[in-house]
């Protein structure tokens, strides 16, 4: 089953990586990264604080359009193509075809936002690097580090926003799946103002609140906006591993579900 899995993400990568929407969404987002370093003009010293949010915010939503559009329909159009039923055909289960796309898709996802932060990272690194007057590892010793930790809390955002879109693909099509990872998106990243509504109750959380934290992600603790307080430094491993390990139960989770429905749903 590995090895179908392994294959079917090979596949899948090499689809989506040839489309170009792959390449406007990587080139878009290099563009708007350098268009952020004119928008700070007048930011009087803030300017790197402020690039660096901007940068991560832009190739997060960037990916985030390139993981929708490509996962959102990643199973609905193999069911209404029928070739679904050629892959069932073979010695391939349903499950293997779901991870399969789940890991193909988010390896092309994975590409995209790599590159793109590496070209804010480096962007970064080179203007302090020049405005200071200092050498290049100095600069990536005081921006580069923290920079990267950001972008990396933030990839797990679109992570498990993927593992959301392919989920649903399973039985929405692809206008509806896009308006659910829409909503849920959102959701996600009010988690902290809904936790302010019912900090207030004595007797403790309702059940509708507690299936709302357990079905609905916690998107904001991974968002850039969420991570301010990591300007100044980045933060504590025990924290970084707390947020990795909530993401991959999260998607753990979602992708469990996903493959029991799916084994569940007729396919002709």
């Amino acid at each position: 089953m590995n090895k179908c899995i392994f294959i079917i993400a090979v596949n899948t990568a090499r689809e989506v990586a040839r489309q170009s929407i792959f390449y406007c969404i990587v080139l878009g987002g290099i563009l708007l990264i350098l268009l952020s370093f004119s928008f700070t003009l007048f930011a009087f010293g803030e300017e790197a604080k402020m690039i660096k949010e901007m940068g991560i915010s832009t190739i997060t939503i960037c990916c985030l359009c390139l993981t929708s559009l490509s996962a959102a329909n990643a199973i609905s159009r193999e069911i209404e193509k029928g070739t679904i039923m050629t892959l069932l055909s073979k010695p391939v289960n349903k499950k293997s075809i779901l991870l399969g796309k789940f890991f193909g898709i988010l390896a092309v996802v994975f590409l995209a936002f790599m590159t793109m932060g590496i070209f804010l990272t480096v962007s970064l690194c080179v203007k302090d690097s020049l405005e200071y007057h200092v050498s290049f590892f100095a600069s990536f010793a005081n921006l580069g580090y923290a920079t990267i930790s950001q972008l990396l809390i933030s990839f797990l955002q679109v992570a498990i926003m993927c593992t959301i879109a392919i989920a649903g693909s399973v039985y929405l099509p692809l206008v509806s799946n896009l308006s659910c990872c829409m909503f849920i998106y959102v959701i996600g990243n009010l988690m902290h103002f809904s936790q302010y509504l019912f900090q207030g109750n004595e007797n403790g959380f309702p059940w509708y609140v507690v299936f709302f934290y357990v079905f609905f992600p916690n998107l904001e603790s991974f968002s850039a906006l969420g991570m301010e307080s990591w300007s100044e430094k980045p933060p504590g491993l025990s924290y970084m591993i707390l947020l990795i390990l909530y993401a991959i139960l999260y998607m753990t989770f979602v992708t469990t579900l996903a493959c029991e429905f799916f084994d569940k749903k007729e396919c002709m």
